[in-house]
C-alpha cells in the first residue's frame, strides 16, 4: 500500500499540469466499464431471448403430443362406442324381426270396415281377424324396422348424454 502511495505521489506532479489528461483518462475508464456492462447485459438478454424461443418450442412440441395422444384416446372411445351400438342394433333388429314373425297379420278388408282394405304387410292371403280394433294401424315390417333403427339410435344418444353430464 506505501508503494502504491508512493507512486501516486511521484505522478500528482505530472497529473496536476496536465489535469485534462487525467480527466479524460478517468471518464474513458468509466465509459469503458458501462460498455462493457451493456455488452453484458446485452448478451444476456439475447440469451434469455433464446431461451425463451426453445422453451416455447418444447411447449408446443409436448402440447401437440397430447393433443395427439387425446385424439387417439378419443377415436379408440368412439370405435368402442359405435361397436357397442352396432351391436345393440343388431339385437334390436333381431328382436324385431322376431317380434314381425311372431305378430304378423295379412290382412285384405278389415271386419268392421266392408269393402275397405287395409295395407298388407306381407302379401295379402289372410284376413284380419274379427277381435282387430276398427282403429288399429298395421305397420310393414321394413317400417317396424326404421323404427327399431331409430328407436336404439335415440338411446344410445340419450344413455349417452346421461354420460357426459351425470
Amino acid at each position: 500500500m506505501t508503494a502504491l502511495l508512493a507512486l501516486l505521489q511521484g505522478l500528482w506532479p505530472a497529473l496536476r499540469s496536465s489535469w485534462s489528461y487525467g480527466a479524460l483518462a478517468v471518464v474513458s475508464l468509466l465509459a469503458w466499464h458501462f460498455d462493457s456492462r451493456a455488452v453484458a447485459n446485452a448478451h444476456a438478454v439475447r440469451t434469455q431471448a433464446a431461451q425463451f424461443r426453445q422453451a416455447q418450442a418444447d411447449a408446443a412440441v409436448i402440447a401437440q403430443a397430447a393433443l395427439q395422444h387425446e385424439q387417439v384416446a378419443y377415436a379408440a372411445k368412439a370405435k368402442e362406442a359405435d361397436n357397442a351400438y352396432q351391436a345393440q342394433l343388431a339385437a334390436a333388429r333381431s328382436a324385431a324381426s322376431e317380434y314381425i314373425a311372431t305378430h304378423s297379420l295379412r290382412s285384405r278388408t278389415v271386419a268392421g270396415d266392408a269393402g275397405t282394405a287395409v295395407a298388407g304387410t306381407q302379401g295379402g292371403s289372410a284376413t284380419v281377424p274379427a277381435s282387430m280394433p276398427t282403429g288399429a294401424v298395421l305397420v310393414s315390417p321394413g317400417d317396424m324396422q326404421t323404427c327399431t333403427d331409430a328407436v336404439t339410435y335415440g338411446l344410445n344418444a340419450h344413455a349417452w348424454a346421461v354420460a357426459i353430464n351425470p
